[in-house]
C-alpha cells in the first residue's frame, strides 16, 4: 500500500494532465486541499514537493501554487534514504513488463545477487517509463523473487503498479527492514539496449537493491540500467 501522500501526489499529477486547468492556473492552497482530501497538511506539502520535483507546479508566498507545465518537465532526480522515497519513484512512472521466467543463477549472477549458485530465483524483467516520455524509458529492471515468496507474488506482477515488496508484505507479512544498495557505472548490455533506445554499451547507472526482511533475510533483488541521460541520482550527506 503506497503512503498517502504518494496517492495524493499521483491524484494531482493527474488531474494537472487532463488539460482542465491551464499553465499559469492556481491550485488550491495547502490548508483547502487539505480539507479537500481529508488528509494532513504535512500530507500535501510532501505530495506537492513530488509533484514540484517532476516541474509541473510552482509554489511561492503569495502567488501561490500555479501550474508551470501539463507534463514533467525534468529528468528524475532521486534521492533515497528510505523504501518511500522509492514508493515516490514508483507513484510517478509505469511498470511495463517484458518477460517473466525461473532461473538458477549462475556463478556469475549469485556473486551480484549474493546466494549460493544454484539458488531458484523467479525473474521478471521491465522497463520502467515516464507516462510523459514513452519513447524513452527511464530504465530496464530485472526483479528477483526468492522462490520461497515467487508462487504467490507472479500473478500479481503483471497487474500491479505498486513496488513488488509492498506486495510481498501483503502477502506474507514479510517487511523490508533494510534496503542495501549498490551504484556502479557500466556500459548497457545488448540484450537489452534496442528496448531502452539506446546503442549497446553506452554510459549507464546500474543500481542493484537488495531487500531484507524484518528477520535479515534477503527475499528480493533488483538490478537497474539507468541510460546516463535520463536519470540522476542525488545523495545529501549531512554532519
Amino acid at each position: 500500500m503506497q503512503p498517502r501522500y504518494a496517492e495524493l501526489a499521483q491524484q494531482l499529477i493527474d488531474e494537472i494532465s487532463t488539460g482542465k486547468l491551464g499553465i499559469g492556473a492556481a491550485l488550491p492552497s495547502e490548508i483547502e486541499l487539505s480539507v479537500q482530501y481529508g488528509v494532513s497538511r504535512s500530507t500535501v506539502r510532501s505530495a506537492l514537493q513530488m509533484v514540484q520535483d517532476l516541474g509541473l507546479i510552482s509554489r511561492r508566498k503569495r502567488a501561490g501554487i500555479r501550474i508551470e507545465a501539463l507534463k514533467p518537465q525534468r529528468p528524475f532526480e532521486q534521492s533515497i534514504s528510505n523504501v518511500e522515497d522509492l514508493v515516490q519513484f514508483a507513484a510517478v512512472t509505469e511498470r511495463h513488463i517484458q518477460s517473466i521466467d525461473e532461473i538458477e543463477s549462475d556463478d556469475v549472477l549469485s556473486a551480484q545477487l549474493r546466494c549460493d549458485a544454484g539458488h531458484r530465483w523467479l525473474r521478471a524483467a521491465m522497463l520502467r517509463v515516464d507516462p510523459a516520455k514513452p519513447d524513452a524509458p527511464i530504465c530496464w529492471t530485472d526483479v528477483y523473487l526468492d522462490h520461497s515468496v515467487a508462487s504467490g507474488i507472479r500473478r500479481q506482477l503483471r497487474k500491479s503498479t505498486g513496488l513488488i515488496c509492498e506486495a510481498v508484505e501483503e502477502k506474507y507479512g514479510r517487511v523490508v527492514s533494510e534496503l542495501q544498495q549498490e551504484i556502479r557505472a557500466v556500459g548497457v548490455p545488448e540484450r537489452f539496449a534496442q528496448a531502452l533506445g539506446v546503442a549497446a554499451d553506452s554510459h549507464a547507472l546500474e543500481i542493484t537493491r537488495h531487500y531484507l526482511d524484518q528477520n535479515g533475510e534477503v527475499f528480493e533483488v533488483t538490478v537497474s540500467v539507468f541510460p546516463a541521460d535520463r536519470f540522476t541520482y542525488a545523495l545529501n550527506l549531512k554532519r
